[in-house]
């Protein structure tokens, strides 16, 4: 069996939030919306998979970031249409491994692999 995961989300006039389990907070608002956590989670997920790959290929960097980009479509459902992500690396010790294990990343990556079912998908790495 999977490993489960779930939030509670409280919904009052004038103030959304959703609470994890190990007690986190986030509010929904015009300054964090869904989209928003959802191109953040994608981050993070990705990220965490890539650090793995890395870890095992002994690649080393010293900072990455990523950009993310996505577009929605205007038909109902408003699904994502296209989402592009750049990554920047600084202080990368193989460039050669370090793109192998993100694109390797890109596969494993369950939330990645979930909005690709309704996005185009985009990504490239600039090493700096």
């Amino acid at each position: 069996m999977g490993d489960k995961k779930h939030i509670r989300a409280d919904f009052v006039p004038g103030h959304y939030q959703f609470t994890t389990d190990k007690g986190s907070s986030f509010t929904i608002g015009p300054e964090s919306a869904p989209y928003d956590y959802l191109l953040g989670a994608l981050s993070g997920c990705l990220f965490s998979t890539f650090e793995e790959l890395a870890v095992k290929m002994r690649v080393s960097w010293e900072h990455v970031s990523f950009e993310v980009h996505a577009e929605k479509r205007e038909d109902v459902p408003t699904t994502l249409r296209e989402l592009s992500i750049t990554v920047e690396a600084t202080g990368v010790d193989n460039q050669q491994k370090f793109s192998k294990a993100f694109e390797t990343a890109t596969r494993y990556c369950s939330i990645y692999q979930t909005i690709s079912g309704v996005s185009e998908m985009h990504w490239s790495v600039d090493f700096r």
